[in-house]
Order: structure tokens, then sequence, then C-alpha cells
């Protein structure tokens, strides 16, 4: 079994007339340390399968099976809990608390479990962050990309196995995007996380291992990096155009 197995995946909003499928029997696996790019034009259903994977939102049918657990079969505490030590999320609006500082901020996670990072753990982080001389900062202090580093750091705290990024650099410049994508990178290669980023970016889908292009709702090409070409599915000339990167 790969690390995370998705299955059936499906996902419907609305009834009648208003009804929309947002995720139409999605499946595809990932294995351990892999870096994917999902991409795909608005509304194609991207930032819901991400939803649906981190355990954020519930499917309508379908399983979510990460290291061998079913996401789903989890109910309240415990799926919370699951989700907050075994994956790590990263989204375009930075999303910390304004009142705590850089280090308090990175500690939430871990906080919630009863826990502190160890001084030295904290220190390894904020150098790996190039927060270091930013660690009693408040948000209000810090640039975008600072901000989003830290945003980085709260999701490494528990060292999670799974790391699901939601256009993590959709409000950053491009020196920056840079930047914070080669972090994301190296970070989880160095701790043999997998990566899974949703993206619009066509320059961070290609450093990706992999590339998933997703089209009203359904996976319409899964390309590897050096294939000479995607895996077989059942694209037609149609999804691929509703399938471009353009927003």
């Amino acid at each position: 079994m790969s690390f995370l197995e998705v299955r059936g995946l499906t996902k419907v909003y609305g009834v009648n007339e208003s009804r929309v499928v947002a995720l139409d029997h999605v499946s595809f696996s990932v294995e351990k340390g892999e870096f994917v790019a999902i991409i795909g034009a608005s509304g194609s259903g991207k930032s819901t399968l991400l939803s649906l994977l981190g355990g954020v939102d519930t499917p309508d049918a379908g399983s979510v099976l990460l290291d061998g657990e079913d996401v789903h079969a989890l109910k309240g505490a415990k799926r919370a809990e699951f989700r907050r030590r075994r994956i790590g999320f990263i989204f375009q609006e930075y999303n910390l608390i304004p009142v705590l500082n850089v280090e308090e901020n990175i500690e939430i996670p871990v906080r919630l479990d009863g826990i502190r990072l160890k001084p030295e753990q904290m220190t390894r982080l904020l150098i790996m962050l190039h927060l270091e001389e930013r660690r009693y900062h408040l948000p209000e202090e810090l640039s975008g990309g600072q901000k989003q580093r830290v945003a980085i750091g709260r999701a490494y705290a528990h060292k999670p196995a799974l790391i699901l990024a939601d256009e993590p650099t959709g409000n950053l410049d491009h020196a920056n995007s840079v930047e914070i994508m080669e972090l994301l990178r190296s970070t989880a290669k160095k701790l043999e996380q997998t990566l899974i980023v949703v993206t619009h970016d066509p320059d961070i889908a290609a450093a990706a291992d992999r590339i998933i292009r997703i089209a009203d709702g359904r996976i319409v090409s899964d390309t590897r990096r050096r294939e000479e070409r995607p895996e077989e599915t059942d694209m037609t000339a149609e999804d691929t155009k509703s399938g471009s990167l353009e927003e």
C-alpha cells in the first residue's frame, strides 16, 4: 500500500439546480517523500481535494488512507488530533494570531497537545526558516515572506508525515515565491515528508516530482517528471482545455 491512498473521492455541493459536483470519483496514490503539484483552473476542485485529503471536510463518497489509517473513519476529537499530529497545513492566507510572536505562533499545534518545543528545537527551526532574529516579533512587524515562513514553521512543528499547501505563494512576489517553495521542498526532503501543493503557478508545478491536473472535479492527467507522456486517463480535449493553468 502506498503512503497516501485516495479512492473514489466524491464531493457534491447543493441540490437540484444548484447541485455542483466538486470532485467526481477521484482516485490516486502517493508514495512517501513525493512532492506532488495539483493544478487546474479556478473552480476545478483543487482546494476541495486538499481539504478532503486533510480531513478538514468530509466526502460524500470515497476514502482517504494515510499510512493505512482511514482519515474520515475518525470522528470528532480523534480526527482533530490525527490531523494536528500527522498533517501540516499551509495556506495562501498566513492565519497567524496577531497577539502572538513568531515563536508562539509556531508552537500553537504542539501547545494544543500540552507540549513545548525544547529551546534547541525552536532555535534549529528558526534557523532553518531564517527567522532566528525575528523570534519575538509580532506578525505586524514581519514582511509577507516572513509571515509565510512562520506559517511553514507552524506546519512543521509536529514533524507531520504529510504537508498540504494551498497556493502558499499566492500573496508573495516572485523572489519570495521562489524562496518559499525552495524552503518547502528542501525541508520536506530533509524530513522525508510528503508534500502536496495546490498551485496555478507553472514554475512551482515544474519543480514537483509529479503533476496532477484536475478539470471539472476529475483527474485528467497525472505526469511524473522525466516521463515522456502522462499516465493513461480518461482525458478528453475539453477536459484539457478547462484544466489550463490559467486562473
